[in-house]
């Protein structure tokens, strides 16, 4: 099932017809951006449910996307710029550029294939795929599939901006409604969803002591212990945009909570009382 963000990015991506001009040297020239068809899923029933994005062979694009994630997994950028239908496309910044080649791709592997791309794509089920008339896209819109000059590759990539990734978070959106939930659990004094936004052990530092809590349940019993009005005041005041962001992680208020990405799971990691 498309989620509305699946939708908003599939109404994002660039047309893939390209207008044959003359372009400049730079290797970041800009295109423009079209798209307004709603995008839509072929039924599960169809024999080849790659056909209305102009892929003939189903058992060719299911060995291909194969290749795909295996290149990325064992990470060598020379084997995905084989799996490339140049030029291609990179929306960045609410910008297109062009990438016109394999050099210019392998240059530029880690700016084109982030982590977040690499991580969307390995995770990917090749039967859970969306397509439509643009192509085969990857998790919400994070990379396109499909022909380009009679090549079956990627077509275009789309980045998005993380400005939490220095603090280890892979995916701003997943980072954003988690700190969204925790305002809106605490403010509501639901405790048992609070306790689902901590990352254990938790560590409470108050008076230069710390102590551990150990699990959800743990939380729930001390919870007006931890979550004292200072650090309910801190979380509740504090804009998103307005964090603080280094190494260690993204700090709300004047530190009084900590987030971060653990494994998986994003969450309040530290509180300082």
């Amino acid at each position: 099932m498309m989620t509305n963000s699946s939708i908003k990015k599939a109404a994002m991506i660039l047309s893939f017809s390209m207008v044959i001009t003359t372009f400049s040297s730079q290797a970041w020239a800009e295109q423009g951006t079209n798209t307004s068809t709603p995008a839509y899923v072929m039924s599960s029933d169809s024999k080849n449910p790659y056909e209305v994005a102009g892929i003939d062979d189903p058992a060719e694009f299911t060995a291909y996307f194969s290749k795909l994630q295996k290149a990325v997994k064992d990470n060598k950028p020379a084997e995905v710029a084989d799996l490339i239908s140049y030029p291609m496309n990179l929306n960045k910044d609410n910008k297109t550029y062009v990438i016109y080649n394999k050099e210019e791709f392998i240059k530029k592997y880690d700016r084109i294939f982030t982590s977040l791309v690499r991580d969307i794509l390995l995770a990917q089920k090749v039967d859970k795929l969306f397509v439509n008339y643009q192509g085969v896209m990857v998790g919400d819109g994070e990379l396109w599939m499909g022909v380009r000059n009679n090549k079956l590759g990627v077509i275009a990539v789309n980045i998005t901006n993380n400005p939490y990734e220095i603090a280890g978070i892979k995916n701003p959106v997943v980072f954003e409604h988690n700190f969204s939930l925790l305002q809106k659990h605490v403010k509501e004094g639901k405790k048992s969803e609070v306790a689902h936004l901590m990352v254990y052990p938790l560590k409470v530092n108050n008076k230069g002591k710390t102590i551990e809590i150990k699990t959800k349940k743990d939380f729930i019993a001390k919870y007006d212990k931890i979550m004292t009005a200072k650090v309910k005041k801190a979380l509740l005041a504090q804009k998103l945009d307005k964090v603080f962001i280094n190494s260690k992680g993204v700090m709300i208020g004047n530190g009084e909570l900590w987030m971060g990405q653990f494994g998986e799971q994003v969450g309040v990691f530290a509180i300082n009382q």
